[in-house]
């Protein structure tokens, strides 16, 4: 047999199983921290969007998150800071939350896609968030702007811009 069609052998230093195995858990790290978030998803996110929406990956500490109709991706953006601090209470870091809109997570509740009875509970809506007037420009505004920044939208984007 000719010698110069056998494979090269690479020679390694041999490591014990258990070295082996924990650097592959570690390179498992992102799936573990997904497990956890999905294991936690209801609490972290709430019981109407827990419906809606559903942890994708995580990569370089970006979670994704898929959204299945454009008002709940906006409601979810508006309040992706809280949910930042409720998965850093888990005990997860993150540098970044993306949310997407994808069309094919089926909706457990078929009313719900329903756009007027979405549209309906969304938590823009002024029955669920209570109306106070802005401390700037008096004008009516979300109680959870008010919350956050101290002013109506317009008047922080004035402020800020």
């Amino acid at each position: 047999m000719d010698k110069k069609y056998l494979p090269i052998v690479n020679r390694r230093n041999p490591h014990q199983l258990k070295n082996c195995l924990d650097n592959f858990k570690k390179s498992w790290g992102d799936l573990d921290k997904l497990s956890k978030i999905n294991e936690n998803w209801k609490n972290l996110i709430g019981l109407e969007l827990f419906q809606e929406c559903k942890p994708l990956n995580i990569e370089k500490k970006i979670l994704t998150i898929a959204v299945n109709h454009p008002q709940w991706r906006q409601a979810l953006i508006y309040n992706k800071h809280k949910l930042k601090e409720r998965i850093e209470k888990i005990g997860i870091t993150l540098n970044e939350i993306k949310i997407i809109q994808n069309y094919e997570i089926k909706n457990k509740n078929i009313k719900a896609s329903n756009a007027k009875i979405v549209w309906a509970k969304h938590p823009s809506r002024i029955h669920q968030n209570n109306m106070c007037f802005c401390t700037l420009c008096n004008s009516p505004t979300p109680e959870g702007e008010i919350k956050r920044w101290g002013k109506c939208s317009f008047c922080w984007r004035k402020i800020n811009n």
